[in-house]
């Protein structure tokens, strides 16, 4: 499947089967492995936590996990019907995103939103101070279908001008001009 920004696949770039890792590319470029991906419920739920990202979607500036998690999403519901819910458990802390409040505060919005239920922001036990796990689960209906693309719409909008991996010609100007400034350098 792709949407024009990203293809999602089983290992090596193979078709995606239910119940095996999936891995989501940008053009030739791996940016994240999920393994595992369970399928739950008798096969009606899959669950999705195990994020695995590549240097590219670390080292990015912009929250590319929202677009990968709202892409595979997507693509789950549309090609695999029995699919009726999509649990999750969000952890991987981004430091460049602020706080572990503030990043779980944006987690949940972005599941609240697309209509997932029981969503729950809980302190992750074996990490640091202040970082949370969000989880939950989103349930297939028409309503939720609906806000789910509706959101993945406006995240596919901001990557659509500028690639993944890619430095505005703005901001990479700024950030250069900056650390010249900060190293004291002339």
């Amino acid at each position: 499947m792709t949407s024009g920004l990203l293809r999602i696949t089983g290992p090596n770039a193979e078709p995606y089967a239910l119940g095996r890792p999936i891995w989501v590319y940008a053009g030739e470029d791996l940016l994240a492995k999920l393994d595992p991906v369970p399928l739950l419920k008798s096969g009606t739920e899959l669950h999705i936590e195990a994020f695995e990202p590549t240097g590219a979607v670390r080292e990015e500036r912009r929250h590319v996990g929202r677009l990968i998690f709202l892409e595979i999403c997507a693509f789950i519901v549309e090609n695999f019907q029995q699919i009726q819910a999509i649990s999750f458990v969000l952890s991987r802390q981004i430091d460049w995103m602020g706080s572990g409040t503030e990043l779980a505060a944006v987690r949940s919005e972005t599941m609240t939103r697309i209509g997932a239920m029981n969503v729950q922001i809980t302190p992750k036990s074996d990490a640091k101070p202040g970082h949370f796990v969000v989880s939950g689960v989103w349930a297939y209906s028409e309503r939720t279908h609906a806000a789910l693309m509706e959101v993945l719409e406006i995240e596919r909008a901001k990557y659509s001008a500028r690639p993944i991996g890619s430095r505005s010609s703005e901001s990479g100007g700024v950030v250069a001009r900056l650390r010249h400034l900060v190293s004291g350098r002339n």
